[in-house]
């Protein structure tokens, strides 16, 4: 069954080892600025959300590394119902895979 990337701000602790570990897969190098997901820091509340490329591929390197289990694989049905259930920082990443 096909997979979409769910993102829980409520467990993001801003710790960026996505973006390190997406830079890696992707080019060879740590470098933030090549990586598919950003992690994006509001000071004033103090949260982290993590946010993710269109360009992203699925390679899922970025859930294999999240200590804090703040991205994640579901299904198609489960993103489906998380959607109409979705609540301010957990919600389906804004893309889908076709593959």
């Amino acid at each position: 069954m096909d997979k979409v990337l769910i993102i829980d701000g409520d467990r993001c602790t801003g710790c960026k080892v996505c973006e390190l570990i997406c830079s890696m897969h992707k080019t060879g190098e740590y470098n933030t600025q090549q990586s598919c997901i950003r992690v994006l820091r509001n000071m004033e509340l103090d949260v982290s959300v993590p946010a993710i490329s269109t360009a992203c591929d699925n390679c899922g390197k970025c859930v294999d590394w999240c200590f804090e289990k703040a991205i994640r694989f579901v299904s198609y049905p489960e993103a489906a119902i998380l959607r109409k259930q979705a609540k301010i920082g957990c919600f389906p990443a804004p893309f889908v895979s076709y593959g």
